[in-house]
Order: structure tokens, then sequence, then C-alpha cells
């Protein structure tokens, strides 16, 4: 019979998480995870399997947690085109907040990716479910007559999710608050134009 666990699981899963993202899966050893979550080798292993496993899972999880909250943050307003407008600049609330180390999976994307096939496969399967979820909200943006009813909306869609990741990349790159105030404001306005808004 298994003996029980003497840790709390999301306690691990969470200081792992941290690990990675401040370290990066390549430079994160194994010694870092069991320091930073106080469980040993042999018990981490049994509890979650090898480091790659480990990391997998805690990409599932927050993959999860941020699909949600962007569903949540695109569908909250009772205009479609503010709520997906306020979940591309990152003004919705819903999702993690993006730390100075920016975005778990796109910091997975850019790193593993072309190296990593459950890697990519992830990564696919969020821009597949993100661009359903900006389609849909576009729309019925058109629906409701907030925007051109001529334009593609997922050819639309495409666009947002581009200039959400451009986003991420400049609060990532430490650019200051102001003037990624100023590129988010020039980039809706930009994209308000071409809508039609």
């Amino acid at each position: 019979m298994a003996r029980p666990r003497k840790f709390d699981e999301q306690t691990v899963l969470t200081a792992a998480r941290d690990t990675f993202w401040r370290c990066g899966y390549e430079a994160t050893s194994v010694q870092d995870l069991t320091a930073a979550t106080g469980v040993g080798t042999q018990s981490l292993y049994g509890a979650f399997g090898s480091k790659h496993d480990l990391f997998l899972r805690i990409l599932d999880d927050y993959c999860a947690c941020q699909s949600a909250g962007l569903e949540r943050a695109a569908t909250a307003n009772t205009s479609p085109w503010r709520g997906v407008a306020s979940a591309v600049t990152f003004e919705d609330g819903g999702r993690l907040d993006l730390p100075p180390e920016g975005c778990l999976m796109a910091n997975s994307a850019a790193a593993l990716s072309t190296q990593d096939e459950e890697v990519q496969t992830r990564v696919s399967r969020v821009y597949a479910e993100t661009l359903v979820l900006f389609t849909r909200q576009i729309t019925r943006a058109q629906e409701v007559g907030e925007i051109d009813a001529d334009i593609d909306p997922e050819a639309t869609a495409r666009a947002l999710i581009a200039v959400m990741q451009g986003i991420e990349f400049l609060h990532k790159s430490g650019i200051g608050e102001q003037e990624l105030q100023l590129a988010k404001s020039a980039a809706l306005e930009m994209i308000e134009r071409s809508v039609g808004r």
C-alpha cells in the first residue's frame, strides 16, 4: 500500500511552476525543484514522474487557468468587442497577472516547441482555442452592430492574437508601464479603425 503524501500537492506544483517560470525549463535542475518545493527527489519523482512530466503537468494546469480566465475576460462585458479588446490588452483582470518573466506558455513555446512535441501540441491547442474564442466574439460584435459586418472574423481574430502576444513581449522586455500603456492604446486604436468601430 502506498504511503500517504506528506506534502500539499498544489503548494508543490505552485513552487515548481514559479521555479520553471523564473529560470526556464532547461536551466531548472532537479535540485532547484527540491529546494523550491521542500520535497525530496524520490518523493517528487514518485508523485509527478520525471522533471519533464512535472513540467507538462504544470503547463497543463497553467494553460487551463489562463484559458478559463481568457474566456471570462472576453465574455464578461456586455459588449462583445470591448470584452475581446480588454482580453487582448490584458486589462481584464481575469487571468494570472503577467510577471516580469512573461507568460509561462509563451516562454515555453519560444524555448521548447521546436524540440519538444508535447509542448508544441499544447501550444497549438491553446492557439486554436483562443482563435475560436476570439472569432466567436468578433462574430457577436458584428451581429450587434459594434463593428463592420464585412470584415473576416477569423482573420481579425488572428490579428488580435498577434497583438496580444506582442503586448506580452513588450511587458516582458521591461519597457516601462507608461510606454506599455501607450503601445496598448496605439494598437487598439489602429485595430478599431480597421474594424470600423
